[in-house]
């Protein structure tokens, strides 16, 4: 892991898989959540940050699986906090590889050489980001997903659990991939794409 100390922001179910890519719970100094009604994960306290100035003392790291809502959290109540980056020791990033600020390598992914991922990013388990790809910051890249070599993806899109990106493909900005779609073709920015089509 890139830190020992950290603040983890969110409290819900990709909270709890970021929580358990870490050796020791002891590391996390607090955790936040906007949702009142959230008082515990995996034993650690939540706190709700509405009416207290976030403490600035350790990194960041945004836990929250929604693109958008995670980029807002980002940039509206984190933007003057620094970040932290986990990768799990089972993950393979090529030394030839940039991640960026607050992204996540969950267990088994894989980044090969010359790929850059962007900031706030989650490479989800057993991913594989083949060489020479780029994915925008707040993507989320699912669990089992593979952007094959020389692909592009643009800010804040999500590439559904299993789905596969053939090389050279870009697709767009805040585009949303179904789970299992072989994309073929390039994808314009805010487009749907489920199995082998566009959603009209």
């Amino acid at each position: 892991m890139n830190s020992n100390n950290m603040y983890i922001y969110g409290a819900s179910g990709h909270a709890k898989a970021v929580l358990d890519l870490l050796e020791d719970l002891a590391g996390v100094k607090g955790v936040y959540d906007d949702n009142m009604g959230v008082k515990s994960i995996l034993g650690l306290e939540v706190s709700h940050p509405n009416s207290k100035k976030l403490p600035g003392d350790f990194p960041y790291i945004v836990a929250i699986g929604s693109n958008l809502v995670r980029k807002n959290i980002v940039e509206q109540k984190l933007a003057e906090h620094a970040f932290v980056t986990l990768v799990h020791p089972s993950s393979i990033v090529s030394k030839a590889a940039e991640l960026g600020v607050g992204t996540v390598l969950m267990e088994n992914s894989i980044v090969k050489i010359d790929s850059t991922v962007g900031n706030h990013v989650i490479i989800n388990t057993a991913s594989t980001v083949d060489h020479d790809c780029v994915v925008g910051d707040y993507g989320h890249i699912g669990p089992g997903a593979t952007l094959c070599g020389g692909v592009s993806i643009g800010k804040g899109t999500l590439i559904g659990a299993k789905a596969v990106v053939l090389p050279g493909v870009k697709v767009g900005e805040w585009c949303a991939i179904a789970a299992g779609s072989i994309v073929h073709q390039d994808v314009a920015d805010g487009a749907t794409w489920i199995g082998t089509a566009l959603k009209k």
